[in-house]
């Protein structure tokens, strides 16, 4: 199992329960329903996406920022060809990938900056004011 770390100690029944089986992150990995980890950071003047694209190229990938909605999308297209004396081997991955994050609206859409290093993406929107922590500490009598 990757990275589990601490996980609570729950007694169990002698057979596992059908909903067990549910309740594991390696069970929903193998689905791998959204295989690119995503990352929405919050600075007081700028908000900060890194997405995990290994094995994407910078030239396959499209960033768009419209109506707070920053979209990635990035295309995958590898082809391996092996050739010898009596054999030929030829070997195709392909895959499309896109993801829309809502962005709050106090961004300045002028000033975003992307980045891409060693498989990861990195956008930065600035902020067109920063924002000030809102909420107070609340006494307990």
């Amino acid at each position: 199992m990757r990275g589990r770390g601490l996980v609570p100690w729950r007694r169990k029944g002698f057979l596992p329960s059908f909903f067990d089986v549910f309740d594991n992150d390696d069970f929903f990995d193998m689905f791998n329903f959204n295989p690119v980890k995503t990352d929405l950071r919050e600075t007081e003047n700028e908000y900060i996406v890194e997405a995990d694209l290994p094995g994407y190229n910078k030239e396959n990938i499209e960033i768009t920022f419209e109506d707070d909605i920053l979209t990635i999308s990035a295309k995958y297209d590898e082809v391996k060809e092996e050739k010898g004396e009596s054999f030929i081997h030829r070997e195709r991955k392909r895959g499309n990938y896109s993801r829309s994050i809502p962005i709050p609206s106090n961004v300045n859409s002028d000033q975003i900056k992307a980045s891409f290093k060693n498989g990861v993406l990195r956008v930065v929107l600035p902020k067109l004011e920063p924002s000030k922590p809102k909420g107070r500490i609340i006494d307990i009598e």
